[in-house]
């Protein structure tokens, strides 16, 4: 449960910023556009503040985006954290991270913009467990509850910012 009221305000406020739209692709189906937060000073900086929070003291020393989408998060949080930041961009030759450069033991902390199904997400993460690094978490600005992604993700924990569906 959130703690406070204001809390409860703007995790409120983050979810109203976010747009829905009907899927071209898949008929039937919502797109979510998370730029609304992006674009709002006060929302961005709330997200970001709560992530900066979560993770100060959790000893990360890599911030890996999936993909630039996730830039404008992870960013902001590696500097926080004084960590390196990388982007495993998917292609369809294979991602476009050489694992072997993260250094053995790291702990990483894998940033996306939306969790919806899980599995692009869950085919980063094991990418990220071929390098000797420990990947901690996975970290969203959205999660779409009704398409369960973080049971697609399990064991992998994962943390949203904020949630609909």
């Amino acid at each position: 449960m959130l703690r406070t009221a204001s809390l409860r305000s703007s995790r409120d406020r983050l979810t109203a910023a976010v747009k829905t739209i009907q899927n071209v692709q898949r008929a039937g189906e919502a797109t979510f556009l998370t730029d609304g937060i992006y674009r709002d000073g006060q929302l961005f900086r709330f997200a970001c503040s709560d992530l900066n929070e979560r993770y100060a003291r959790r000893r990360i020393n890599w911030v890996v985006a999936y993909d630039s989408t996730s830039l404008p998060l992870a960013s902001p949080l590696a500097y926080h954290l004084g960590t390196g930041l990388a982007v495993l961009q998917p292609s369809a030759r294979g991602p476009l991270l050489d694992v072997n450069t993260i250094p053995a033991g790291n702990r990483i902390l894998l940033v996306a913009d939306i969790l919806d199904r899980g599995t692009q997400l869950a085919s980063a993460a094991a990418i990220l467990r071929k390098s000797q690094g420990e990947l901690i978490e996975i970290v969203t600005l959205l999660e779409i509850v009704a398409s369960a992604g973080a049971k697609t993700l399990a064991p992998v924990c994962t943390y949203s910012v904020c949630q609909v569906g």
